[in-house]
């Protein structure tokens, strides 16, 4: 009995593959010369001719010369002898005869053996060209490979090395085949882990390993030794062939065929798996294909509806443009027809009623003419917001220094007595509408001129500078300023934060800066502090320096 119950195996034996014990059936033992000089014979009836010749020779010899000659005897001893050594011939040859039908059996065998192995691994071969997966592979193969092997049970067992444990693939008895996964035990009962990565065979005495269900079951099929070869493919122990049965010694033919096989099934395995990651790649990258198809195909759908809706509100804002038109020219003519009334006759009154109006009379009259004015102002104002909406845009390389000195030039021809201090940083330009950026700064650089009116040391500045990245455009002055928590209430039409008899206007101007801004992709702001001016910063499309 062994001290432990498994036992490393260190390599295949001595023995040539056919032919374990040194010789095979094409390079036979040599005989010795009388077997092989008797083995001429061993094939037809010559040895027992010469022997009844010998012995008819001897007894004619014998009663030709009679009973009385002395030489009688002489003759009867030759005959004798002659007829022994034809004896001993005849013995040999037949002897011969007999050893080469075993040897010529025992290498039929061998050849059988080795056309069945080849016969497996060539089947093996064949399933992973076939793509077969690896249950398939080890099922087909093992009951060939139990009957190859000559021994009641053999299995292919798969390793998980991280559990510890073995699960069969495929498991081969006398009476029944077992193929796929289910059965798991122990690793212990694998024998030795790092032998088997080394490539070492194991021999397992099952009697001495502990106690147990599966130990039970393996002693009940007969299972007394067994032998677990290791099935290692790529440097890496994915599982072991093990056979065994009754007590008795594995021949090194035995071990060295199971090695064999046990090195096709981890090729076989391997390539299975490959075979099968690959497969499942393909498909979860076809779903992905699929998948994104749908979505593209859902997405364009979704295109196609909102195109269809753009084009819907295309239409709808073109007829809503042409009613904003239309009512824009209504409100023009019909608005300005009673004004222009109002003011003639406002006019009349003054002119030729003059001397019989008192003082209250002639500033009512005033009155009624500045507000016939700022109303004309505020008609042309929102007229002027209207068109910004609908005027189509005519990009183009704009220098905006040179707009700036000419909006700065008309205000200060409009107002010779004041002095204002300007500064415009030179060549700036822009990539925008020529006539819009025009009001654009109209609004701002008129702006700061009527908000630094009371500053008998008014200046005003236009340059640029960088913001995130990117020139922002700005019009700075140290005019009144305003307190910047109302400052989101300046670019809505109508909304303002200084009085009429403080600053006049009408609060469109900043609605339209910020609205030809936008049509530009680009966006405005402000910073300011009561009585310590206010700087309008403006940002336009790529180009823009």
């Amino acid at each position: 009995m062994r001290d432990s119950p498994c036992q490393t195996t260190t390599g295949p034996p001595t023995g040539s593959r056919d032919d374990p014990a040194g010789g095979n059936a094409q390079n036979p033992v040599p005989r010795p010369p009388l077997k092989g000089f008797a083995a001429r014979f061993a094939g037809g009836p010559l040895p027992i001719l010469l022997l009844a010749a010998s012995l008819a020779v001897t007894t004619g010899a014998a009663a030709y010369i009679g009973r009385s000659d002395p030489y009688v005897v002489v003759v009867l001893l030759i005959g004798l002898a002659v007829s022994a050594v034809l004896f001993v011939i005849a013995r040999a040859a037949l002897d011969t005869r007999k050893t080469d039908l075993a040897e010529l059996d025992r290498t039929q065998k061998l050849l059988a053996r080795h056309t069945e192995r080849l016969r497996i691994l060539h089947e093996i071969d064949r399933a992973v060209v076939e793509e077969k997966p690896p249950e398939a592979i080890a099922g087909a193969a093992i009951q060939p490979v139990r009957e190859l092997l000559e021994v009641p049970r053999a299995i292919v067992n798969l390793f998980d090395l991280a559990a510890g444990e073995v699960e069969w693939l495929a498991a081969a008895g006398r009476r029944r085949t077992h193929v796929g996964p289910g059965v798991r035990y122990s690793m212990r009962m694998m024998g030795d882990v790092e032998s088997l990565k080394r490539g070492e065979p194991q021999f397992i005495d099952t009697r001495r390993l502990p106690p147990g269900s599966d130990v039970d079951a393996l002693l009940a099929s007969g299972v007394e030794v067994y032998m677990v070869v290791p099935m290692i493919a790529g440097g890496e122990l994915i599982g072991g062939l093990s056979f065994g049965g009754a007590r008795s010694p594995f021949p090194p033919e035995q071990i060295q065929v199971a090695q064999e096989v046990a090195t096709q099934f981890a090729i076989a395995i391997s390539q299975a798996r490959l075979y099968e990651r690959v497969r499942n790649q393909a498909e979860e990258l076809e779903q992905r294909v699929r998948e994104r198809t749908r979505e593209l195909s859902r997405a364009h759908a979704e295109l196609q509806d909102k195109h269809t809706d753009l084009l819907r509100l295309a239409s709808e804002l073109k007829a809503a443009n042409k009613e904003l038109e239309a009512f824009s020219y209504s409100v023009s003519h019909d608005l300005r027809t009673p004004l222009r009334g109002i003011s003639a006759y406002s006019q009349i009154l003054l002119d030729e009623y003059r001397d019989m109006l008192d003082g209250d009379g002639q500033s009512y009259i005033d009155r009624i003419q500045a507000a016939v004015q700022r109303m004309s102002d505020l008609i042309d104002d929102m007229l002027q917001l209207s068109r910004v909406s609908r005027l189509e845009l005519h990009r183009q390389q704009v220098n905006l220094s040179d707009l700036a000195r000419e909006v700065l030039d008309e205000l200060r021809t409009g107002e010779t007595e004041r002095t204002v201090r300007y500064e415009i940083q030179d060549n700036l330009e822009a990539h925008a509408d020529k006539r819009l950026i025009r009001m654009v700064l109209d609004n701002l650089l008129g702006n700061a001129w009527k908000f630094t009116s009371r500053n008998p040391a008014a200046r005003i500045r236009f340059g640029a500078e960088q913001h995130d990245g990117a020139p922002a455009f700005f019009v700075t002055d140290n005019g009144a300023g305003f307190d910047m928590a109302y400052a989101d209430k300046l670019f809505h039409p109508f909304q303002r934060l200084h009085r009429d008899s403080d600053f006049s206007g009408t609060g469109i101007g900043l609605a339209t800066v910020q609205r030809i801004v936008a049509r530009h992709g680009g966006r405005v702001w402000t910073q300011s502090a009561v009585d310590e001016g206010a700087t309008f910063f403006f940002t336009l499309p790529p180009g823009s320096r």
